[in-house]
């Protein structure tokens, strides 16, 4: 009886250790994305100097100042402003029997009527801020209370004031873009205004928000001579 040779089956069991599959290589875990920092919101007081470029203002210049610097500001999502700034031209100033309401009417070269709305009580503030942000950097902002603020293209004509209130167009009133009890569409997405402002802020506000404190002090002038009544805070 012969026994096996051993000698013959190491080489084929080496043979087939070498061509088995080799063990998978180790995936290294990625390393986790640190968590966001979260957003930062500082609100201050701001002290508000109006400039006030002329004893009697001429309202042309304070139309087209007001509407210029509002379509300038990055934050505001709507187009009226700047349609205005680009298409229109000041025509003139109509207010209501108490001063306290304002139509700023404009006109373009097809004949169609645009107007900035105001609606100020003539008890109404300016509180004057400066917002600092992580998310939208330095701002200056002042909030008008109680105010509402809109902007219209398109209409057939101006509103008139009858009976207490204005009479718009009824076939073509225009198209409108307001600041003021509808403020959450004034403010572009995201930016999370006007609600950032807290406990300065309230339904009903009107909120102008500003790149510089001079645009702000520009404005807060145009605002002193339309409303001789506005009360700014502080001062």
């Amino acid at each position: 009886m012969h026994l096996p040779n051993f000698r013959l089956f190491l080489p084929a069991l080496l043979l087939v250790g070498c061509s088995s599959a080799p063990p998978p290589p180790s995936v290294a875990t990625p390393p986790s994305e640190p968590e966001p920092a979260p957003r930062l919101t500082e609100i201050f007081p701001d002290k508000v100097r109006p400039q006030i470029t002329a004893l009697r203002a001429d309202p042309g210049e304070l139309a087209r100042s007001f509407v210029d610097d509002y379509q300038r500001q990055a934050l505001y999502s709507g187009q009226h402003a700047a349609t205005l700034a680009r298409e229109y031209r000041f025509r003139e100033n109509r207010w209501s029997t108490q001063q306290d309401r304002l139509m700023m009417v404009f006109d373009n070269d097809r004949g169609d009527t645009g107007f900035v709305a105001w609606s100020l009580s003539r008890n109404a503030t300016a509180t004057s801020l400066r917002i600092q942000d992580t998310k939208i950097g330095q701002r200056f902002a002042l909030v008008l209370r109680p105010a509402r603020l809109c902007f219209a293209i398109g209409a057939a004509q101006a509103p008139s004031w009858s009976t207490g209130r204005w009479a718009y167009d009824p076939n073509r009133p225009g198209s409108f873009e307001c600041n003021g009890l509808t403020n959450s569409s004034a403010f572009k997405s995201g930016t999370r205004l006007p609600a950032l402002l807290g406990a300065y802020f309230s339904e009903g506000d009107a909120v102008l928000m500003f790149d510089s404190r001079d645009q702000r002090d520009a404005i807060a002038g145009v605002l002193a001579q339309l409303f001789p009544y506005l009360i700014f805070s502080p001062r």
